[in-house]
């Protein structure tokens, strides 16, 4: 289970393991993608821009597994939002 301490404390690559997620370097260069959560049945992948600082694509992996997982944290800056859609 992962707790709001861990989802900031582990490493990334532990914390991915522990929530059995799996990063994945996306192509899309817009300037207002900063990634996306999939979840199928085959299992919970993070898609983050590859051209993104280090520090972004940390932060950004770590609030996709928040959302995604249920962990209750603050609110997110205004003019960064978070959709969820059905594909």
């Amino acid at each position: 289970m992962i707790t709001l301490e861990n989802l900031f404390t582990l490493p990334l690559d532990a914390l991915l393991a522990a929530a059995g997620a799996l990063l994945v370097e996306s192509s899309i260069t817009d300037v207002d993608f900063f990634g996306a959560a999939c979840v199928s049945p085959a299992g919970l992948s993070l898609h983050l821009p590859r051209e993104r600082p280090a520090a972004e694509r940390d932060t950004v992996a770590r609030l996709l597994l928040a959302q995604v997982l249920g962990v209750p944290v603050a609110p997110l800056p205004d003019g960064l939002v978070v959709e969820e859609t059905e594909v």
